[in-house]
């Protein structure tokens, strides 16, 4: 039986700034939680732009429910965790690029661990790391990335279209095909509340597999295919671009209420 999702927004303080006084416009990161429930996600064999050895056919997933945030993580978010010193000239606005996958991760970990969180992901400290080497410690309280089928979730939105604009998606919905990122939320949210799920950057997700996956397409994207719900990509955990971003999860909220 399908559940009808609900949606919560909710806001945590980032637990450091990039100076003592604290910068209000990236100080934030707001939350949408996802109910628990069935959700159906996947792409159908013959819509336009599907890559068949690459996405994963319709069916019905179930979750706990997750807090998964609204925009993607600002450049100030990010610094403001990872790097204190290059906080103040980065953009509260503009989504963070040139972030590897492993990155993302070592991100959660570090503001989990400024937070007072268990740290999701046990990574070892050494070079040339593969995704092989990374465990997820059960029972973890801290930040993530969202794994493939959440991600979905959050950006279908209950749709069952290509995009969750409907069958197509415009320039006047996301931003695709010109000249680099926008700042985030420029564009109106999905029916979950959720920013830029299509295009603006790519977003890293999480999935024990060999390589590294990303979906949602981003400004780089020449064809609005790649902006699709079920299209996913996959590359090298240490790649690097100035086109792919993330966003986070975590399991549950503390004192907020459901």
């Amino acid at each position: 039986m399908k559940v009808k999702s609900l949606i919560i927004v909710v806001t945590c303080i980032l637990s450091i700034s990039c100076s003592e006084k604290r910068n209000k416009d990236f100080a934030k990161s707001e939350f949408v939680f996802i109910k628990p429930g069935t959700y159906k996600i996947g792409s159908p064999l013959g819509e336009k732009g599907r890559w068949p050895k690459g996405e994963e056919d319709i069916r019905e997933v179930k979750t706990s429910g997750f807090y998964i945030s609204r925009t993607e993580i600002t450049e100030q978010e990010y610094y403001s965790v990872v790097d204190s010193s290059k906080c103040e000239s980065a953009s509260g606005n503009l989504p963070v690029v040139n972030v590897s996958w492993l990155e993302a991760l070592q991100y959660c970990n570090l503001r989990s661990r400024q937070e007072g969180l268990q740290e999701v992901y046990d990574i070892p400290a050494k070079d040339n790391i593969e995704l092989k080497d990374i465990n997820i410690i059960q029972g973890a309280n801290g930040y993530r990335l969202p794994n493939i089928d959440e991600w979905e979730i959050a950006c279908r939105a209950g749709s069952r279209t290509p995009y969750y604009t409907g069958k197509s998606i415009s320039s006047k919905q996301a931003n695709y095909n010109s000249s680099g990122r926008m700042a985030v939320a420029s564009f109106p949210p999905n029916k979950f509340g959720m920013y830029d799920m299509c295009g603006n950057v790519c977003e890293w997700c999480y999935k024990n597999e060999y390589f590294a996956m990303y979906k949602g397409g981003s400004w780089n994207s020449s064809d609005i295919q790649y902006l699709r719900s079920g299209s996913v990509g996959f590359t090298d955990a240490n790649t690097k671009n100035n086109y792919t971003g993330f966003r986070i999860a975590v399991n549950d909220m503390p004192n907020i209420k459901k």
